[in-house]
């Protein structure tokens, strides 16, 4: 009797305060977990392990928008790690309304704080966040803010990163006098450096200037040849890093061979990296060269992609072993090249497949030219439709979008996407 009383009681009083286990919120008691992990690592762990199960993120990045929202006015109830992690989880899940007041917050709490390394963190992940989501401007205002701010010695040592971001975020409004003074001054402060060079490149390539651009990141490759303080491997890291840079520069500007020799000497050093091969593979058959070379490249590329993931596996850090969407769009292209339809179709649907890295207008546009080839007229048209509604990535997508609105055209079909182009200043 004395327990049926203790259990009643206990009822009556989770009545008068409005709380029952019917009303407990598992999503709510883990996000305050969050509050408890400390320390880079565990965080970084963290994060991972919560980022494989994306429809459980989406669940609990929305469930931590609801707790910020009733806190307004009131006490936070995330402290400066769980915010963090909430923050890069939104990020990740492409939440970016959600993710914003997340890093806001990170900012205000790091700088109460006067944590140097939680106030760079901070700013930097609010600042990638307005690059992703092109809001330039925004993006420029945390840059100059930052700058402007004094601070621990990890705030200073940060500053010319952040005047690199700054340069970046005006080059994309395209204000490139202002950018390129920017670069300049940060070469002229790192006297005989090569990383702002590159910098320089970055915004130059953006301008349309690609000889300027490539000369920029030829002189750059000097400097790190000629810096004393850079040892063996990882001077070699560097100047890969730049010659792949590089091989990109060479296609935008029609040096097809020369993209191809820097990619040759990076397959000749890194053998089981299968980047470089997939890139040569795609760049010759998108020109019509080599084709079975071509062909070979990449399913070499896809060989060491899939070991790689297997290894991934098998460590813990992937959950499943899954196609490359790009290797599989390089595949069906070189496939499609040979005139091998009925193949190329299998690796250019299965790439386009992929919702996080098949959405891209190239992929699909592939896709539409194959069903074209085998005379599926009504599946190619959708096929371009569906392209139009995917973003722009790169300044060659421009050049594509343009194409596929053409195609559509000489189909006698109007597209329903309008032509996207690419905004001057984006806040």
């Amino acid at each position: 009797m004395t327990a049926v009383r203790l259990t009643l009681a206990a009822l009556g009083m989770a009545a008068l305060l409005g709380t029952s286990r019917a009303d407990d919120n598992p999503l709510r008691d883990e996000l305050l977990k969050l509050n408890t992990v400390t320390g880079e690592s565990a965080v970084r762990d963290k994060l991972r392990a919560l980022a494989k199960d994306k429809a459980k993120a989406k669940k609990l990045v929305a469930e931590a928008a609801a707790m910020l929202k009733e806190a307004q006015g009131k006490e936070n109830p995330f402290k400066y790690n769980g915010a963090a992690i909430v923050a890069r989880l939104a990020h990740f899940t492409k939440e970016y309304d959600t993710a914003e007041p997340f890093y806001k917050y990170m900012v205000e709490t790091a700088t109460k704080l006067k944590s140097g390394s939680k106030m760079v963190e901070a700013h930097e992940g609010l600042i990638d966040l307005y690059f992703d989501t092109k809001k330039y401007g925004k993006a420029a205002e945390v840059c100059e803010k930052f700058v402007d701010t004094l601070g621990p010695d990890e705030l200073e040592d940060a500053k010319p990163f952040v005047l690199e971001k700054l340069a970046q975020a005006k080059a994309k409004q395209e204000k490139f006098d202002e950018a390129l003074r920017l670069t300049d001054l940060l070469i002229e402060a790192d006297s005989g450096g090569w990383y702002f060079r590159q910098t320089k490149g970055w915004v130059l390539r953006e301008q349309g200037k690609l000889d300027a651009a490539i000369d920029a990141y030829l002189e750059s490759l000097d400097k790190i040849d000629a810096n004393k303080g850079l040892k063996g491997e990882t001077r070699d890291r560097f100047k890969d890093r730049t010659r792949y840079i590089l091989t990109g520069l060479y296609v935008d500007n029609k040096q097809v061979d020369k993209a191809a020799k820097e990619l040759q000497t990076l397959i000749k050093r890194n053998p089981e990296n299968p980047t470089y091969k997939n890139d040569l593979g795609f760049i010759w058959c998108d020109n019509d060269l080599n084709l079975d070379e071509s062909e070979k490249l990449i399913r070499e590329a896809i060989d060491l992609d899939l070991k790689a993931q297997e290894k991934a596996k098998k460590d813990g850090l992937i959950d499943t072993v899954k196609p490359n969407a790009a290797y599989a769009d390089s595949l069906g292209w070189v496939l499609y090249k040979k005139k091998k339809y009925k193949e190329a179709l299998a690796e250019l649907k299965k790439a386009a497949a992929d919702e996080d890295e098949g959405n891209h207008l190239e992929i699909w546009d592939h896709l539409a030219d194959c069903y074209m080839a085998l005379d599926q007229k009504k599946d190619a048209i959708a096929t371009w439709q569906k392209a139009l509604e995917f973003d722009d990535i790169s300044k060659r997508d421009i050049s594509r979008r343009e194409a596929i609105v053409a195609k559509l055209k000489k189909e006698g079909v109007e597209p329903k996407v309008t032509p996207k182009k690419k905004d001057k200043k984006i806040d």
